[in-house]
């Protein structure tokens, strides 16, 4: 934990702000396994993905593959808190690793940008968690010290790479709750809008 509040707050986006869809997750995280560097730029699209399905033999699972790229089922609760800490003053920012494809299909389908001030996908760094080169351009972009933000993210490896970086950084996922989200912000001082909130 930092002394200092944080001057920002980074959200990861699958398993914190929105859902991970059951059964099909896995297969579609194998198909991206064929596009080295997709996380990074790398050409991504439609085609590419049913093209890579079948070469899997998952034709019978194509259309609920593709569906992962341009379905997003944001969670509320964790928007509510999210929104919170907005009225409270403290910026927030999506901080992601995205395939191009995906982070555009975000940015039309998904209403981050009613929600939050800004996002930060792989694909457009060039880097992706844990590198520090990703924490580094978040940071250089906002014109913050890294341990003026606080970042938020499902995976233990995500969350090392952000305090090697020198984030303050905690493991949250949805299914912790909300009661533990609102724990690990006061713990990190950062002020909501109101005591009243999501409590399940």
């Amino acid at each position: 934990m930092t002394s200092q509040p944080p001057l920002a707050v980074l959200w990861d986006a699958d398993g914190v702000l929105q859902h991970t869809p059951a059964g099909v997750w896995e297969p579609a995280v194998q198909v991206v396994g064929r596009f080295p560097g997709a996380l990074t730029g790398a050409p991504i699209d439609e085609q590419r993905i049913r093209a890579v399905t079948h070469e899997l033999g998952l034709d019978h699972r194509v259309d609920d593959i593709v569906a992962v790229w341009s379905t997003f089922d944001l969670l509320e609760p964790t928007l509510q808190v999210l929104a919170m800490v907005r009225a409270a003053g403290t910026p927030c920012y999506l901080a992601t690793n995205q395939d191009a494809y995906r982070a555009d299909c975000m940015r039309r389908n998904a209403r981050y940008g009613e929600v939050l001030d800004g996002a930060y996908y792989s694909c457009d760094i060039g880097a992706a968690k844990p590198s520090a080169d990703f924490f580094a351009h978040i940071a250089d972009d906002l014109g913050l010290a890294p341990d003026r933000l606080l970042f938020l993210d499902d995976q233990p490896a995500n969350v090392d790479g952000a305090r090697a970086a020198g984030l303050a950084a905690e493991r949250w996922i949805h299914d912790d709750g909300v009661p533990r989200l609102r724990d690990i912000l006061d713990v990190h001082r950062v002020p909501l809008s109101t005591d009243r909130g999501p409590r399940r």
